[in-house]
């Protein structure tokens, strides 16, 4: 689908503030836009400090739950850790093992198996895993939406402690404590991810920020993949977790660095969301999450090598099924849409494996602009995950209809549910009909473009000024620039499966800098190969064999 671009207008105090600062324009402009308009405002954004986290204890519950876990220790009650099978999942239950054998915890962690388990808590996995005696389980990453499953254990005398990011129903689990910044009262920043939670826990627990600062690493890791805001705490966190993570000298990251193929010198939030996350969650996916665990806690450089390499096979197997699964989705969607304009796709498959429904139903997101639920039908029960756009809530979409629904949790951006074959068709008309009373899924995707610039101001020190305003991510997108006049110089070509690779100049030809478009080769080969066109993309500074450049990734052009 084409997307209207929309290029912000200049600020007037834009120029003042890059004077004040020493700073492009075009980078003033950006931080005003999104709501720094005082300089000591802006000087804190540009300089995130560990000085600014919230306190663990602003949480309401923070301590009963430290107060719970330490009377737990001292009398040597046995602890469950109970993890998701996700990366924001293992890396927080990676966080809370450690943190808590070091005061002397008796903890054990158990990460559910995604086709065995399903989605959340498992109400045969709790009474299987309480013959061990458990007193006390820690959730990360579940739990909030678990009301059934948080009973059964209260009623078995297990005091439940939810470290939890996702959108709670209308009934609040009677948990002990209740970590989670949506649960009505409970205090503390929205935007952690679970991991961030458990990072928050284990400060609490260990007596400071210093004490814990050795899990940010894996917190990077949880953030990233999760697509958690960088804003307020996430984003001091990755910037310090990033740092870490560069240095870190745990085996397993170690080992994923060399399998994925980097380099600890230039790591990033894209090498972390395309290189790290798919192979931690391939784990999960693919094969059991508890090898990512064991990855992510061990300190044996072998048992990481191999376990690293078990990961890469699996993410390997979980792209060819991603691809078959998605090719046949896609096909399906374009005729569904043709004959009903659905507002929401709804898809069911038998054939396909549950370990790739996320990500087939965030691509067709990608495709078609609509939000997906993609659902793989097994034995009459199919188990299903949803993406959604920016700015309509899936959760909110699906929940008047949970009656139809066997199990159901997650937050607006996505969800997974289980339900039964004969309801499939009732729930897609149901969704749909609620849906199609949102104007906002009518409108045409925009491309929000920060300023237009010339190819002239793209030097090292503009890439740098643009740096101060990493890690980007949601809520803290890094920025578009439109360049105009653009011709290519040479041949384009093709790299991997579908990536572009071509030498833009100027209309001068003054100036020339390298392109790389993703998944964009196929495009630009049907296309008409216009000779002169305006271009949309991301500018950043890359390395190879040792020299930084200027390399621009492509998101969209059109003719001039």
């Amino acid at each position: 689908m084409k997307k209207k671009w929309v290029v912000h207008p200049d600020h007037d105090k834009a120029g003042s503030i890059a004077r004040e600062l020493r700073i492009h324009p075009a980078i003033a402009k950006i931080l005003l836009r999104r709501g720094f308009t005082e300089l000591s405002a802006i000087s804190r954004f540009l300089s995130p400090s560990q000085d600014s986290l919230e306190d663990p204890f602003v949480f309401t519950d923070m301590k009963k739950a430290v107060e719970r876990i330490r009377l737990a220790v001292s009398r040597k009650e046995r602890i469950l850790v109970y993890g998701d099978y996700d990366v924001d999942g293992i890396t927080g239950s990676a966080v809370l093992y450690p943190a808590l054998k070091r005061i002397g915890a008796v903890v054990d962690v158990h990460i559910p198996h995604r086709m065995n388990e399903g989605y959340g808590l498992s109400l045969e996995s709790l009474e299987t895993l309480l013959k061990k005696d458990y007193t006390v389980v820690i959730t990360v990453d579940n739990g909030i939406t678990g009301v059934k499953q948080i009973k059964f254990l209260t009623d078995q005398g297990v005091d439940v402690i939810i470290v939890d990011h996702h959108t709670p129903k209308d009934e609040i689990p009677p948990a002990f404590a209740i970590l989670c910044a949506h649960s009505g009262e409970k205090k503390g920043d929205p935007h952690l991810a679970a991991c961030g939670l458990a990072f928050k826990l284990a400060w609490a627990l260990l007596g400071s920020y210093s004490a814990a600062e050795e899990y940010l690493d894996l917190v990077a890791l949880g953030t990233i993949a999760d697509i958690a805001p960088v804003l307020g705490d996430n984003r001091i966190l990755l910037k310090n977790g990033l740092k870490l993570l560069a240095r870190s000298k745990r085996p397993g990251i170690r080992a994923l660095m060399e399998v994925a193929r980097i380099s600890p010198q230039t790591v990033s939030y894209r090498d972390i969301a395309f290189g790290f996350g798919p192979r931690i969650n391939a784990a999960g996916r693919m094969g059991s999450p508890l090898n990512a665990f064991k990855l992510l806690t061990t300190d044996d450089p072998a048992e990481a090598k191999e376990l690293a390499g078990l990961l890469d096979r699996g993410n390997k197997d979980r792209q060819k099924l991603e691809a078959e699964a998605f090719s046949e989705a896609a096909g399906i969607a374009e005729t569904l849409l043709a004959e009903n304009g659905d507002a929401v796709i709804i898809l069911e498959n038998p054939g396909w494996h549950e370990g790739v429904l996320g990500i087939v139903a965030a691509r067709l997101v990608e495709r078609f602009h609509k939000p997906s639920i993609v659902i793989s039908m097994k034995n009459g029960v199919g188990k299903g995950s949803g993406r959604s756009i920016p700015g309509f809530s899936i959760f909110e979409a699906v929940r008047p209809y949970e009656e139809l629904l066997e199990n159901f949790g997650g937050h607006a951006q996505a969800i997974g549910m289980t339900i039964k074959e004969g309801r499939v068709s009732e729930f897609r008309r149901r969704v749909n009909d609620g849906a199609k009373t949102n104007d906002f899924l009518e409108l045409r995707p925009e491309l929000l473009i920060e300023s237009e610039i010339a190819f002239a101001e793209l030097n090292m020190e503009f890439l740098k000024d643009l740096n101060k305003l990493e890690p980007f991510g949601p809520g803290n997108p890094k920025p578009y620039f439109l360049s105009k006049g653009l011709r290519i110089k040479g041949e384009a070509k093709k790299r991997g499966k579908d990536t572009l690779h071509c030498w833009l100049t100027d209309p001068k030809g003054m100036t020339t800098c390298e392109a790389v478009g993703f998944r964009m080769f196929d495009r630009w080969s049907s296309s008409d190969k216009t000779p002169v066109f305006d271009a949309v993309y991301r500018p950043a500074l890359v390395e190879f064999h040792g020299i930084v450049h200027i390399q621009l990734e492509l998101e969209d052009w059109r003719a001039a």
